[in-house]
């Protein structure tokens, strides 16, 4: 009888920990590919022309910079945090604008 309980508590154990090792050897390979899907995507920034790369507020140099990491980085947090921080210096571009702007009101006779 204790020779089954020990059986079943080593198969137990062993299960338990089996589980773990393949959950986590799973948890690192979604990870990893969801570093290569974002690389690939993030890398079709470079067919953008300049124009299309300022409209979403980055740069050429900026993605080659995002790409410039190690392999294991993922390129698009940089990116997001790159044109978050171009977007915070424009929105400070845009509010200092309008003290340089002749602004003409949209209704007539409430000039003050």
């Amino acid at each position: 009888m204790s020779t089954t309980l020990a059986s079943t508590t080593f198969a137990t154990a062993f299960v338990t920990t089996f589980t773990s090792l393949v959950r986590a050897a799973a948890k690192r390979t979604g990870f990893v590919a969801s570093i290569l899907v974002n690389r690939w995507m993030a890398k079709q920034l470079c067919d953008f022309t300049d124009h299309e790369l300022a409209d979403i507020g980055l740069s050429r140099s900026d993605v080659r910079e995002a790409f410039g990491g190690p392999l294991y980085a993922d390129p698009s947090l940089r990116l997001a945090a790159i044109a978050r921080g171009n977007s915070v210096t424009m929105n400070s571009v845009v509010a200092r604008r309008p003290e340089s702007v002749d602004f003409t009101p949209l209704v007539r006779g409430r000039e003050e």
